[in-house]
């Protein structure tokens, strides 16, 4: 699962019919898990309404599927989760793997 904030939302006209009436998403991750691909935000589904600004837990794969309620949507991101707040232990989060780092609640990403 990926941390991330949603930065803006996807209108597609036309799109796989299993997508129609599915809210798309684009979120930006606080940190990165080193995609064999390389891109700095993930479109996903959003089954629980999600709003631009607010942080939010993203699953990938089969996982991603489950969230939306069917394994036969053609996605590979999805919200699971719209995080209240984030607490880590002294020093950690501030990795230097991640292109980001988490803070605290109100300002839980500096990219």
């Amino acid at each position: 699962m990926i941390l991330g904030r949603v930065v803006g939302q996807v209108w597609a006209t036309k799109q796989n019919p299993r997508l129609v009436g599915q809210k798309l998403l684009v979120v930006r991750p606080h940190t990165w898990y080193l995609p064999d691909h390389d891109c700095d935000h993930l479109i996903v589904i959003d089954p629980v309404g999600a709003q631009v600004g607010q942080d939010v837990v993203v699953c990938m794969g089969l996982p991603a599927r489950w969230a939306a309620g069917d394994v036969r949507y053609p996605v590979e991101a999805s919200i699971a989760a719209i995080v209240d707040s984030v607490e880590l232990g002294e020093g950690l989060g501030e990795g230097d793997r991640g292109r980001g780092r988490i803070r605290d609640r109100e300002n839980v990403c500096a990219v």
